[in-house]
């Protein structure tokens, strides 16, 4: 069990993380971690990417790598070693122990390899019984296609978070704007708007934390498929180097994980939530028009009812917003437009 352990941790070391194969031209980038030149290099040169580590996502801004000849002499040699251990373990072969008969047929009802005594008994009379070496060649289509089908969804899978990250982060950015647009209109109202900025502020920070929350949620839930298909290919490519015998131990239970790991892509942001941010946008086109037809109102009012103001002038800025019901009673008399005192309305007396 030592021995086996080692070799297992010595095929993890020398195993490229992005092809999941033997390091070729390993290279070395500033964080420490080892990739093959080619894979390193092709995942850097995908369009919109960001250079930096695969592994730990530490940024290399400089695209730097170095040769790690140490490791690729360690790469050769752990090859050399499988390989005897494989050729060791085939020479060996494996035995009936019923019958002490070489296991050269492979029973598919029950998923095991027998010998020519077994096919002929009572349990495997009526079984379907292929020679061990036709089944090892079917079973390895078969494995072959599903990785093939595996990766291509591990790369789906890839997209689609990047594209949630993405799509939350830009959704993030136009709140961050439409918050930008209601604070500076807000600003000029002072005491009265106040009230009603910090109400739209609340329902956008809802809105914010709702966009993290479901980024954060399918980004979780996609890291964590993509790390079960990682681990459902590695185990794949280790059984595509296993001889026969052990090859077809347990090779339905691999095709059943393979079936188990299909992967559905959904909508991430609904289409409510979005709406709900399309109306914040809406806000901004008519409220700096309102608020300049309200001031001069609100202005006009003040003026005519100048006798009726503090003894002390108050400045321009203090006397346009000196009485929230003289506020209220300035935008009654507003003749706006239906569709933007409807607006207001909403936002005044809701």
């Amino acid at each position: 069990m030592a021995d086996e352990s080692a070799l297992q941790h010595l095929c993890d070391e020398t195993t490229c993380p992005i092809c999941l194969e033997y390091f070729k031209d390993p290279v070395t980038v500033d964080c420490g971690h080892n990739f093959c030149q080619a894979c390193l290099t092709q995942y850097w040169g995908k369009p919109g990417r960001e250079a930096s580590c695969p592994q730990c996502r530490v940024p290399c801004p400089q695209r730097d790598f170095k040769p790690n000849r140490q490791l690729a002499s360690i790469v050769e040699i752990a090859k050399k070693f499988r390989l005897q251990r494989t050729r060791g373990a085939e020479a060996l072969g494996k035995v009936c122990e019923r019958h002490q008969e070489p296991l050269k047929l492979f029973c598919e009802d029950d998923q095991a390899l027998i010998c020519v005594v077994c096919d002929k008994s009572k349990e495997h009379r009526e079984h379907k019984v292929i020679p061990k070496e036709e089944a090892f060649e079917e079973y390895k289509e078969k494995i072959v296609s599903q990785l093939e089908l595996v990766n291509k969804e591990r790369e789906r899978i890839l997209v689609s978070k990047l594209n949630v990250a993405t799509e939350g982060q830009d959704l993030l950015k136009q709140t961050e704007i439409e918050r930008e647009k209601i604070v500076a209109e807000f600003k000029q109202l002072h005491q009265f708007l106040e009230e009603q900025e910090c109400r739209l502020l609340a329902k956008l920070k809802d809105l914010d934390d709702e966009i993290k929350a479901t980024r954060n949620q399918h980004i979780a839930e996609l890291s964590e498929k993509m790390s079960s298909m990682e681990n459902l290919v590695k185990v794949m490519e280790e059984k595509q180097q296993q001889p026969a015998d052990e090859f077809l131990q347990d090779i339905q239970s691999i095709l059943q994980r393979c079936d188990a790991n299909e992967w559905v892509k959904s909508p991430v942001f609904s289409p409510e939530l979005k709406e709900r941010l399309e109306k914040f946008s809406k806000i901004h086109p008519f409220l700096k028009p309102v608020i300049k037809t309200f001031q001069d109102t609100v202005l006009s009012r003040i003026r005519e009812n100048e006798a009726t103001l503090d003894a002390v002038p108050s400045p321009p800025c203090r006397a346009r917003y000196h009485s929230l019901s003289r506020l209220k009673d300035a935008y009654d008399e507003c003749h706006l437009p239906s569709t933007i005192k409807s607006h207001m309305d909403c936002i005044f007396y809701s």
